[in-house]
């Protein structure tokens, strides 16, 4: 693969595997710990290198995409979203992975309110204001259950965001 193809895909690739990492955690329902999510993330991250680059990829590019794994990952498991989304009991957990798409998970609140989690490495541009409004008109589609909020957790920078739902439109939670 050319290495600035590869540079442009393994953001994508590296982000998929901290998000799938994730989820494994949750459906196995109990709080790992930060080197089995990272160790969980990296091995996931590898497999699909080695199948998208049967050639093999510089090394360089490789380890900045490990080290963003690694610093994301560990800013995530600082997150009070994050201790309070793996403190969750299974009968809270409503749906998670493919079950709770288009997100990553829907988990029942302390008041029986149904909540929407979307992990994300969160763009610092322009392109943030798209990512949210693609996740306003999943929740507004969203048949599944009536979503009250959406956590949207920046994988990358380790901050989370609310998203409160009311009657169809979103508007940023206070």
């Amino acid at each position: 693969m050319d290495a600035l193809l590869a540079a442009q895909r393994l953001p994508r690739v590296a982000d998929a595997a901290m998000r799938n990492a994730v989820i494994a955690a949750l459906a196995a329902g109990k709080r790992p710990t930060p080197s089995a999510l990272v160790g969980d993330a990296l091995v996931r991250f590898e497999r699909a290198v080695e199948l998208k680059t049967p050639d093999g990829i510089r090394p360089a590019l490789l380890f900045a995409q490990r080290d963003r794994i690694l610093r994301g990952l560990r800013a995530f498991l600082e997150l009070r979203v994050a201790t309070r989304l793996f403190g969750i009991r299974s009968r809270d957990l409503i749906a998670v992975g493919p079950a709770a798409k288009p997100f990553d998970a829907i988990v029942r609140g302390k008041d029986g309110r149904y909540h929407a989690v979307v992990l994300r490495a969160i763009p610092r541009d322009g392109r943030r204001l798209e990512l949210f409004r693609r996740i306003r008109v999943a929740a507004r589609n969203c048949k599944a259950a009536v979503i009250e909020s959406i956590v949207v957790c920046d994988l990358d920078g380790g901050r989370s965001r609310r998203l409160r739902v009311e009657g169809g439109s979103l508007g940023r939670a206070a």
